[in-house]
């Protein structure tokens, strides 16, 4: 069975690009173009991994992204995936699992995002 993704990024181009990548390794993909679309979908539907962007429409709105897919019972990897890096405390205390920097090679990001899937689904959800 697929895991379930849903990707969240303000560029349609990006947006495009991530979903053909996660689809060629078999993930079952979702997208929104935004945070506030991110969240709406994630209070109908639960996901294996929520990979999202942070500038969208804040500089820190892939946070709210973070925060609302971790409070759900069943809690996703949540990776953020953004141009901008920032510091590990802020995005670990957010409770994200894992951040990267876009244009850092996406089938090496992509091979650590499986790996932290693999991880989650045989030790349960990673702590925040």
């Amino acid at each position: 069975m697929p895991f379930t993704a849903l990707l969240v990024d303000d560029d349609d181009a990006v947006l495009k690009t991530l979903r053909g990548v996660f689809e060629m390794r078999s993930f079952d993909v979702s997208t929104a173009v935004s945070a506030g679309e991110a969240i709406n979908t994630l209070a109908q539907l639960s996901f294996d991994l929520v990979v999202t962007d942070m500038r969208m429409e804040t500089d820190t709105s892939g946070f709210e992204v973070v925060r609302h897919a971790k409070s759900k019972t069943q809690q996703p990897v949540v990776v953020i995936l953004s141009a901008y890096p920032i510091p590990v405390t802020d995005w670990r205390n957010a409770g994200a699992d894992a951040m990267f920097v876009k244009g850092g090679g996406i089938f090496r990001i992509l091979d650590d995002i499986e790996r932290l899937l693999h991880t989650h689904a045989n030790n349960g959800p990673t702590a925040s």
